[in-house]
């Protein structure tokens, strides 16, 4: 009896596992050769309140799904060659007032080559002159 409750304890573990990594799985794309990152920017307010924006970025990618700028972003991070401290940025920026600080976070693959990036601006101005349309979402 109790092999068949530890079986059965081991079988319903490895369905929660498998139900957790089918869901991961599901929420994203597959890979492609060139790109596939996840971008997460969180935007605190002058009250304190901060919330949090993330979106896959493939390129090349299905124009319409994920990153809402996928091909300009692209474009960038081409420009760039993955390096998000050399992205183009803009030279005007319309942004959210009230906003005190905003953290901005890519992490996945370029081209082969991880990426593991995180810089903190003052402004969602900063972050959108420096990076451009990657972290506009």
């Amino acid at each position: 009896m109790k092999k068949i409750t530890t079986a059965l304890a081991g079988a319903a573990l490895a369905a929660l596992a498998l139900a957790g990594t089918a869901t991961a799985t599901a929420a994203a794309p597959s890979p492609t050769e060139d790109a596939h990152i996840w971008l997460t920017v969180t935007r605190t307010t002058t009250d304190g309140v901060s919330h949090t924006g993330n979106v896959w970025i493939d390129c090349p990618g299905i124009q319409g799904a994920g990153h809402p700028h996928r091909e300009s972003a692209c474009t960038d991070l081409d420009y760039a060659d993955g390096n998000f401290d050399a992205l183009p940025g803009l030279d005007e920026a319309s942004c959210w007032a009230g906003i005190t600080r905003v953290v901005a976070t890519a992490h996945g693959t370029y081209e082969g080559r991880p990426v593991h990036w995180e810089r903190t601006y003052e402004s969602e101005c900063d972050l959108i002159l420096a990076t451009g349309q990657v972290f506009d979402f």
